[in-house]
């Protein structure tokens, strides 16, 4: 597989229980999960640009860089060269969903938590078949 997925949210127990999910429906092996937005960008930055995709699993309310802050940094660096966001969180304003929008490294937003069943409608999403296609 060419693409490695990344967990971004500030709760250990969500972190815990998102990647034993895409552990278990296959997306994915391994995570690298972060329990804050900026360890993960910096991540991204010290990374090297071998043509790696990442899939981030971000939460939007976190302390410190929120989700949004991530985004907009993602957007202003190198950072986020192969980079695919899918929001989750437990956010139901509708606003959230529209910002969410408005980004065009974000492809989904779901509602934590993460499930096998969202897990394998994300891997038969045909804007994440990219980051699936070497399996």
């Amino acid at each position: 597989m060419n693409s490695r997925i990344m967990l971004v949210d500030d709760d250990a127990g969500v972190l815990f229980l998102h990647e034993l999910m895409i552990q278990e429906s296959g997306l994915a092996d391994y995570v690298h999960a972060f329990d804050k937005a900026e360890k993960a960008l910096q991540f991204l930055n010290n990374r090297e640009k071998n043509g790696m995709e990442y899939l981030v699993f971000l939460d939007i309310n976190m302390p410190g860089m929120n989700g949004w802050d991530f985004l907009d940094k993602l957007d202003d660096s190198t950072a986020g060269l192969g980079v695919t966001v899918v929001m989750v969180t437990s956010s139901v304003n509708r606003a959230d969903r529209e910002m969410a929008g408005l980004y065009r490294r974000v492809v989904d937003f779901i509602e934590k938590p993460i499930t096998l069943e969202i897990c394998k409608k994300l891997k038969e999403n045909s804007s994440l078949s990219h980051i699936f296609m070497n399996e």
